[in-house]
């Protein structure tokens, strides 16, 4: 226990000077990784050569090619972190250094499958470590706990190999003593009111601190410690996903989105995604797989178990408290939401059909966008298709998506305004005013059966229906188009889809028509009962898209940019918070 006392203290000194001279020997170069102070593998260079002075293993065949290995792939990782080398250069370079580092330490006769084995191990650790460096303090977080488990599981069991305890301490020391000093530069630093200054691992450190992590498991060979890596991959790969459905569950169940009765006032709920309080609530998922691993290995008795059940008891509360907050009374939400750099406008059904009515009184061209996830996901990738979206008289949510956005963001919708029930509304208003509607889109003959199922309830004046199969900038298309201005319709639903039917509605505009056009999506489809509409339940969890999925499978390759869509909604919460 002495010489490990010893092996914490000389690793934590060696760690220190080399932080210090590495910042000093770097302090003039321009790193293309953010705000702080460049420290890279310096500090795990220093805690290594520490503990294994301490620890008095310099002289072990197995250290020399373990050193090497990790100095080669500082050197190759500072590269990058200088610019001067490229990943396609990096990863090559780094698998090659783990292959022989493995060979140099493997025992004599080794079989290939031991090998690829190890192999893909350590390389897994490496790359899962430079992913979580998305989200900073994410790896002195994993390195230092990861560090601070594997040295507890060798106090029950002694390690097989002499080089796991000097990697473990090193780690340990550099990991934790990276992640404290950090928050104190950062706290010094907004008191100063000076830009945040952090340390810096690069490629250099993460890639050498993945691989001595990788080295541990692998010369152990321990059943126990695999289970302790893991956690590593878990956290990375599988937390955001767990993580995002978390938020989105609690997002619809806290505000009750699916009830059509709640609006804005009723929303008791608002969503926040700090940086601290995300790496604060990751450390206490990491922790929990870490001790119940331990858990199982070591066959401790109950009170661990209770200990770890209170643990993540707590981390579920650090979920709760990491990403929702309660809405103060007094915010004032504003009549129109940003959502990716789209303007949506805050109104609720009855609001937006008054708006159009407004807009027919007016007897000026309006363009009325039902927008969904997936159109704010192509207005993001085609900026000729989001200035259709900023000429727009009126952007409304037709998406369930888009309405748990807006309450993500903080600026929660009245709800959603759907194609379909926006189309029956009009129509009902418009036999009231006597508007005359003209119907664009559909398969031949749709359009036909959708105005006959409005007659029924509604006597409006239908002034004009054509199909929508015609091809952009056509004759045809620009028939249609004269058509809708020789006959004055007042206002005119376009089911072509998107971004169709925004292209036809924008050229259009061209002929400074005075009527008001409302591109409708598949409404068409459902009103004339072509297509059945989804089970109330179905209507009320905003789940019609899964519906409509199940009716036309060809629509999945559609459906696969919905994930693209929340992370996208996560980068703009994460960049206003």
């Amino acid at each position: 226990m002495e010489s490990l006392q010893q092996a914490f203290v000389l690793s934590a000194a060696f760690a220190f000077v080399m932080c210090l001279a590495g910042m000093y020997l770097t302090r003039r170069i321009l790193f293309k990784l953010g705000r702080g102070s460049y420290c890279g593998a310096f500090p795990f260079f220093g805690g290594l050569l520490g503990s294994a002075i301490a620890l008095n293993i310099l002289p072990h065949p197995d250290f020399l090619p373990v050193f090497l290995g990790f100095l080669s792939l500082a050197v190759i990782g500072f590269l990058r972190d200088f610019d001067s080398l490229s990943y396609s250069s990096l990863i090559p370079y780094s698998l090659l250094i783990v292959s022989f580092t493995l060979i140099g330490i493997l025992p004599p006769g080794f079989a290939f499958v031991e090998f690829l084995t190890a192999f893909l191990w350590v390389a897994m650790i490496m790359f899962c470590l430079k992913l979580s460096a998305l989200v900073y303090e994410m790896p002195f977080l994993l390195i230092s706990l990861t560090s601070l488990s594997s040295f507890l599981f060798f106090l029950h069991n002694p390690p097989a190999s002499s080089l796991s305890m000097p990697i473990i301490s090193s780690l340990c020391v550099c990991g934790f003593g990276l992640l404290f000093a950090g928050k104190l530069k950062e706290k010094s630093a907004d008191s100063l009111k000076l830009p945040n200054k952090r340390f810096l691992l690069g490629s250099s450190g993460i890639f050498s601190g993945g691989f001595l992590l990788g080295i541990v498991t692998v010369s152990e060979q321990s059943p126990g410690l695999v289970l302790l890596g893991l956690c590593i991959p878990s956290v990375v790969i599988f937390l955001p996903f767990i993580m995002i459905t978390g938020m989105i569950v609690f997002s619809y169940i806290g505000n009750k989105l699916h009830m059509p009765e709640n609006n804005i006032e009723s929303r008791a709920y608002s969503w926040s995604l700090k940086r601290e309080k995300t790496v604060l609530f990751a450390g206490l998922v990491f922790l929990c797989l870490n001790f119940a691993w331990l858990i199982l290995s070591l066959k401790t008795p109950l009170i661990a178990l209770v200990m770890l059940l209170l643990l993540l008891s707590m981390t579920i509360g650090g979920f709760l408290n990491t990403f929702i907050r309660k809405k103060k009374s007094c915010e004032v939400l504003p009549n129109r939401i940003n959502i990716m750099g789209i303007s949506i406008d805050a109104l609720s059904p009855s609001l937006v059909v008054d708006k159009i009515a407004a807009f027919v009184a007016a007897q000026k061209f309006a363009h009325v966008i039902t927008a969904d996830s997936l159109a704010l996901v192509r207005a993001d990738e085609d900026n000729a298709f989001k200035a259709v979206f900023e000429k727009a008289e009126l952007v409304v949510p037709d998406g369930a998506g888009i309405v748990w956005a807006s309450d993500f963001l903080g600026l929660p919708l009245p709800g959603r305004v759907p194609g379909v029930a926006l189309v029956s509304q009009i129509c009902e208003r418009a036999a009231k005013e006597k508007y005359r509607i003209f119907f664009v889109g559909g398969k031949p003959g749709v359009a036909d059966k959708a105005v006959d199922v409005l007659k029924e309830n509604n006597n409006i004046d239908v002034c004009g229906v054509s199909h929508g199969f015609f091809k952009k900038n056509s004759a045809d298309e620009e028939k249609i188009i004269r058509k809708i201005i020789e006959t004055k319709a007042q206002i005119v639903f376009v089911a072509l889809g998107v971004p169709r039917q925004e292209w036809f509605i924008t050229k259009l505009r061209e002929y400074n028509a005075n009527l008001v056009a409302i591109g409708v999506g598949g409404s068409f489809d459902v009103i004339s009962k072509e297509l059945p509409r989804a089970p109330i339940f179905m209507q009320r969890f905003a789940l019609e898209w899964l519906f409509r999925l199940c009716l036309e499978p060809s629509r999945f390759s559609r459906m696969i940019k919905i994930p693209l869509f929340v992370l996208k909604v996560l980068r703009q919460k994460w960049n206003s918070d």
